[in-house]
């Protein structure tokens, strides 16, 4: 039986309601939000939806692509050739390209109902509600982050410039034309609501796939012994090295480490910056710092696990406009997470509320360096701040509770409710 509820039908009652879902990089593309885009497919589809999902080939090319075992609908791809490429005007390219191809191809998907389009890329959202409104189907517009205000604090933009005037026109235009706007935090919801009064919103946080990350010993998984690069205390990112990650403080506070015995900082994933970082750590002669390539997918949770603490650096302002869902896989592998983000954005709020954690600057290194240092002397504290980082995510951030949640939502939005629930659901509140 289906762990979730099954969906409101159409007035055709033999068919199911079918969801067209737009994702750049759908498994087994790896990137920070790859697991995102699988568990909802898989889920819509355990709960009953048809589902077809529109998104970028492998860079590799490979072929035959794998399917996932979990998810029976269809999966349509592009081929990119833009795909992965370094720079701002490669990814550009990148976007428009797969613009174009979820719009032309999303035409001939027959019989949609609803369009499921997350916020990345740039301006999908008015080419989803034009596809919407030509095939006769509600739009789900899912807020992953601020945009363009994302670009400025990357350094990708100048603020208040006329490229960015049009840009933030287009992005509230996409609010206005949706028929709902899901947002991971309460902050993105009131944000919206006050920039497009009268714009349907509801909270749906990103969430983490609880039995799929557990907590693991370095012992009970060679995995895990693996990525932990022989450390006795292991520092760790895991996710994208972009333009609002800031890394940067995470490479000074290792620096400041640098005299300290069996600390090591390791730093797991691929992007822009990467290859910056990589060359501050040669030129410095940091032999604390190792850095990792992105993993799949089935190496997760050794990666999580891998670590004693994780660290979330966001650029200064960044924490207002994205939250990294990273984040709840190192609270579900029971790690605590040192937090560079401002006092007071949604993110702190969490780590706040769940005790699985520290909050710290965003520009002060020394303060990160000082913290990993009590850590370290604290071992009961890194295992007591771990297990209620775990408790919480099971609580309120798990694949059941935020599937079951889009379920609703949508049965809902097509008419047909499946039992209820408020579309003003807030990401500190009880949700299971």
């Amino acid at each position: 039986m289906s762990a979730y509820p099954t969906p409101g039908k159409l007035a055709n009652p033999g068919r199911p309601s079918h969801v067209l879902m737009m994702t750049a990089y759908y498994w087994p593309i790896l990137c920070a939000a790859t697991h995102l885009s699988k568990d909802l497919a898989e889920g819509l589809a355990e709960g009953g939806y048809q589902v077809t999902v529109l998104s970028n080939r492998p860079a590799s090319g490979a072929s035959p692509i794998p399917r996932s075992p979990g998810f029976n609908g269809n999966i349509h791809r592009c081929w990119n050739p833009f795909i992965r490429r370094m720079g701002v005007l490669a990814k550009g390219f990148e976007y428009l390209w797969f613009l174009a191809f979820f719009f032309f191809r999303g035409l001939a998907v027959p019989k949609v109902d609803l369009l499921f389009v997350p916020s990345t890329p740039p301006l999908a959202g008015l080419v989803g509600a034009l596809l919407a409104r030509l095939k006769g189907a509600k739009m789900v517009y899912s807020l992953q982050d601020i945009f363009p205000d994302s670009a400025v604090v990357a350094g990708m933009l100048p603020a208040g410039g006329m490229a960015y005037r049009m840009l933030r026109k287009a992005e509230l235009a996409s609010y206005r034309v949706s028929d709902l706007v899901a947002t991971i935090s309460p902050s993105f919801s009131t944000y919206v609501e006050q920039a497009a009064p009268g714009t349907a919103v509801a909270t749906i946080p990103n969430w983490v796939d609880t039995e799929h990350i557990q907590p693991r010993a370095s012992a009970e998984d060679r995995l895990v012994r693996h990525y932990r690069c022989g450390g006795a205390f292991v520092v760790q990112y895991a996710g994208n090295m972009g333009f609002v990650q800031n890394l940067e403080i995470v490479l000074k506070a290792a620096e400041y480490l640098r005299g300290e015995p069996g600390i090591r900082f390791v730093l797991l994933g691929d992007g822009n910056a990467k290859k910056s970082l990589e060359e501050q750590v040669r030129s410095k002669g940091m032999s604390n710092v190792d850095f990792l390539p992105m993993q799949p997918l089935e190496r997760v949770p050794a990666v999580y696990n891998a670590c004693d603490v994780g660290v979330i650096p966001l650029k200064p302002g960044a924490a207002e406009i994205a939250v990294p869902s990273k984040t709840w896989n190192y609270l579900a592998a029971g790690r605590p997470v040192l937090c560079c983000v401002e006092e007071g954005s949604s993110l702190a709020q969490v780590i706040q509320e769940s005790r699985s954690g520290s909050v710290l600057s965003p520009e002060d290194p020394e303060s990160l360096a000082q913290a990993i240092l009590a850590y370290r002397d604290s071992p009961s504290r890194v295992q007591t701040e771990g297990l209620q980082g775990r408790a919480y995510v099971e609580a309120h951030l798990s694949r059941r509770v935020a599937i079951a949640t889009h379920i609703r939502l949508f049965d809902e939005l097509l008419g047909k409710s499946s039992g209820g629930t408020d579309p003003q659901l807030g990401l500190l509140g009880d949700q299971g």
